[in-house]
């Protein structure tokens, strides 16, 4: 288990390698958070940038009362849904013409290609719950603090979403 607070520490000595640190242990969360409100690879590049230079900016305000990974990714969430609200479109997204979609360890597009099906049929709140438990490794709890939803709900959502992508497997 990372030690944020004492990265945090280095951070606000400027320490560039805490920086680095931080980054590794945290960038699927944050990825996956703005991932699953933008629905594009490179704007979700570009806000996960903007996310730790607002962490960055931000750090000595944070005051430990919530999890520092919890306060990240609300940052990023934010962030995400500002820029979404900005562009004042609905995203569409062809599964068919689109090379990738997550940043996992798939050996091939095909099976890229079948995750991004899957994920497909759920729906916004759900892919945004997967997204964040399995590519960014939060637990339930961490999830439902970040969209602000009992942890009974998230739970109950994140396995109906499985299900789903499970029944549609099988009608496959």
């Amino acid at each position: 288990m990372a030690d944020f607070q004492k990265l945090i520490a280095r951070i606000k000595k400027q320490d560039d390698l805490a920086f680095e640190e931080l980054y590794e242990l945290t960038k699927r969360s944050v990825y996956a958070m703005i991932y699953s409100i933008v629905q594009n690879r490179a704007m979700t590049e570009d806000l996960m940038q903007d996310t730790y230079i607002k962490m960055l900016q931000s750090i000595h305000h944070y005051d430990g009362r919530v999890k520092f990974i919890t306060w990240l990714v609300t940052i990023a969430k934010n962030l995400a849904i500002d820029s979404y609200r900005k562009e004042k479109r609905l995203i569409s997204v062809d599964l068919q013409t689109e090379e990738y979609r997550l940043p996992t360890h798939f050996d091939s597009t095909e099976k890229q290609m079948e995750s991004n099906q899957y994920l497909s049929i759920l729906s916004e709140e759900e892919r945004e719950i997967v997204l964040m438990k399995i590519v960014g490794e939060l637990t339930h709890n961490e999830i439902a603090k970040i969209i602000h939803k009992p942890i009974g709900t998230v739970m109950w959502m994140y396995n109906q979403a499985i299900k789903n992508m499970q029944t549609c497997t099988k009608e496959e």
